[in-house]
Formats: C-alpha cells, sequence, structure tokens
C-alpha cells in the first residue's frame, strides 16, 4: 500500500513538473516575442525617415519642398 501512494505521488509529481516546463517555455517564447517588438519599435522611431511636403500650384501642378525642422 504505501509502495502504491509513492508511485501515485510520484506520478503526480512528473506531471505537475512537466507542466510547469512547458508553462516556462512558453513564458520564454512569449518575452522573447515581446522584448523583439519592443526592439523594432524603438528602431522605427529612432530610424524614422524624414518627411516629404510638396506644394501645389492654382493650376495642380505639384511642387516638391525641402525638409522642414
Amino acid at each position: 500500500m504505501n509502495h502504491e501512494l509513492y508511485r501515485n505521488a510520484r506520478m503526480q509529481s512528473d506531471f505537475f513538473c512537466e507542466q510547469f516546463h512547458k508553462m516556462l517555455r512558453r513564458l520564454i517564447v512569449t518575452l522573447a516575442i515581446i522584448l523583439l517588438l519592443i526592439l523594432s519599435i524603438i528602431y522605427m522611431v529612432l530610424f524614422e525617415p524624414g518627411r516629404d511636403y510638396y506644394c501645389t500650384t492654382t493650376t495642380g501642378k505639384i511642387i516638391p519642398m525641402g525638409v522642414i525642422t
């Protein structure tokens, strides 16, 4: 009887350990994705290209302007 209780406790412990490791892997993958998204946002903000400005005439002709800072 005691051996059977030990075996059941061991199986339950193994189950919870496996579930913990699965969730830990998922957490690491999720954190890596979040980190990549944050780094991509920072890159997009820091290296944003200059805006192009145009003016039009009364006849509809489009004239490019220089960058206004």
